[in-house]
């Protein structure tokens, strides 16, 4: 009779022995393998259960995207001075990404008279101009918003003056008027936000008037991208 406890103390002592032996295996595996994520297999699987199959589209999408460029192609806006000489409106399109061009056009007439004590008209002048400024810029330098612009044209600027000066012996008349070609440059700060907006430019425009000589210049811009 006395066998029978010792025999079962025996086999307690075994299953004791070999589930430490077993945990001390399956705790260095673990500890060693680097592809273990702490979980047990059942919570993996629901994790993974679990997640937006949608959003994991969204986010492949996001990273293979590629960039679209410029939103923001179009550009109208005012220069004060540049190549329109006193001013010009403009139209201004990006026709890749670090390129873009523009035509503006500009009008300007004036007129003065000067009269003696009995209302006579004794001196008289009238002038007037208009151009047409084109030109080509590089963008590439600076920010989707702010940089550098570099570019060069031309205007195409027509002007006629005329002025009268009456007296007792007759009238003596004085015309002049000529068509020619303005050849420029730019350098500058440009704004202009890649998704629309306000625009504002600022820089040096030196001009060389074929025929006339050349005259140092400048231009202010303000308008909006879209």
């Amino acid at each position: 009779m006395k066998l029978l406890p010792a025999l079962t103390a025996t086999c307690l002592s075994a299953i004791a022995y070999t589930s430490s032996v077993l945990a001390a295996e399956n705790a260095a595996e673990e500890s060693t393998d680097p592809a273990v994520s702490g979980m047990l297999p059942a919570e993996e699987s629901k994790a993974n259960s679990t997640k937006d199959p949608a959003a994991d589209a969204e986010a492949n999408l996001d990273t293979s995207r590629p960039s679209e460029g410029r939103e923001a192609k179009n550009a109208i806006y005012l220069d004060l001075l540049g190549p329109g000489v006193f001013y010009s409106i403009n139209y201004d399109r990006v026709i890749v990404d670090d390129f873009s061009a523009r035509i503006g056009f500009s009008y300007f007439s004036a007129g003065a008279s000067v009269s003696d004590s009995s209302g006579t008209t004794t001196e008289s002048a009238s002038f007037s101009y208009w151009s047409l400024p084109i030109t080509a810029s590089y963008l590439g330098i600076g920010s989707d918003t702010h940089m550098l612009e570099l570019g060069a044209g031309g205007a195409i600027v027509s002007y006629s003056g005329k002025g009268v000066i009456e007296s007792d012996d007759g009238s003596v008349a004085d015309d002049a008027s000529a068509t020619t070609l303005a050849l420029t440059g730019l350098v500058g700060y440009r704004r202009q936000p890649a998704d629309g907006g306000f625009v504002f430019r600022v820089g040096a425009s030196p001009m060389q008037v074929l025929g006339a000589g050349f005259l140092p210049w400048g231009y202010l811009s303000l308008g909006a991208a879209f």
